[in-house]
């Protein structure tokens, strides 16, 4: 169903008194209920399709080592008392995160005349729009993304470089940097932040390799990001007119990443374990993000 902008959220704009920081450590009950709503529009009821209920239920119990994640006669009404009630946001997420996997890659394939057999009333891809619009308004900085819950520190960022670099990774044959990408993006929003720059910068590498793979371009074995952006320089990868530029930009590419990653993820940290900032983590990804972006762009110009 779309959103509808009600009086009420009309006058909070008009004020200014909509969120413009996000806030990652709490869920608030509006939001909570109103993913409820979505879960009955594109999920179904709870006795129409049980076996997509208790698909989502067991999964998430499972990971948190319990027979129910909260008290109810149904698999569905176990997830929505534990949406409502439990106070781990983590925790929520995972629940958000299986059930919205199950919306996008399950209930997505259902035909529209058998919505009524479960109960479903929306499409999966209405419903994550509003998921993530909800998400937005509530001033929470997830989204639902290629199949993940991701936190996002700016839209215009996450708008601008970090989606079109995951559209572009979500090609065949960038399988192997995608995985990495979202696997630095679940280890930002789990707070493991070394574990998110160390896959970010690997993303970036094997994006590299990946082009080189595809137009078939030799590079060393074992080469890291520097030897491989002097494969794609060789080979005439961005244009011709940037050669006087291209040592600057290279070493904003081969030396910006991996000296965070270097000095927060790549090495041992010591006697006295070191704690890695949020906002440091969260360069790194926005840093991969756009080199990636660059890299892949100029592999499509060239056709």
């Amino acid at each position: 169903m779309a959103i509808r902008d009600f009086f009420s959220f009309r006058k909070r704009l008009a004020q200014g008194k909509t969120p413009d920081v996000y806030r990652y450590d709490e869920l608030p009950i509006e939001l909570r209920v109103q993913i409820i709503h979505i879960w009955r529009e594109a999920l179904g009821s709870w006795n129409l399709n049980e076996e997509g209920w208790a698909t989502v239920h067991k999964a998430v119990a499972r990971e948190h080592g319990v027979f129910q994640l909260s008290h109810g006669q149904w698999d569905g009404e176990h997830c929505d008392n534990f949406l409502l009630k439990e106070s781990s946001v983590n925790r929520v997420l995972d629940l958000v995160e299986a059930s919205f996997q199950y919306i996008d890659s399950v209930a997505r394939r259902f035909p529209d005349y058998e919505w009524p057999r479960y109960g479903i009333q929306v499409r999966a891809s209405d419903a994550i729009a509003e998921l993530n619009e909800r998400f937005r308004r509530a001033g929470v900085g997830y989204r639902f993304e290629r199949g993940m819950i991701i936190r996002v520190d700016s839209e215009l960022i996450h708008s601008e470089i970090v989606k079109p670099a995951l559209a572009y990774l979500s090609q065949r044959g960038f399988e192997g940097p995608r995985d990495e990408f979202l696997s630095a993006h679940a280890h930002y929003r789990a707070g493991e932040n070394k574990d998110a720059i160390t896959d970010a910068n690997n993303a970036f590498e094997s994006t590299l390799k990946a082009v080189c793979d595809h137009r078939k371009w030799s590079y060393p074995r074992g080469a890291r990001a520097s030897d491989l952006l002097k494969t794609v320089r060789q080979n005439g990868l961005l244009p011709g007119y940037l050669d006087n530029s291209f040592d600057q930009l290279a070493a904003t590419l081969h030396s910006g990443l991996p000296q965070v990653r270097n000095s927060e993820g790549g090495h041992g940290q010591g006697a006295m374990p070191r704690e890695t900032p949020d906002y440091v983590a969260g360069y790194a990804l926005h840093l991969a993000a756009a080199s990636i972006l660059l890299i892949v762009e100029a592999h499509k110009a060239m056709g």
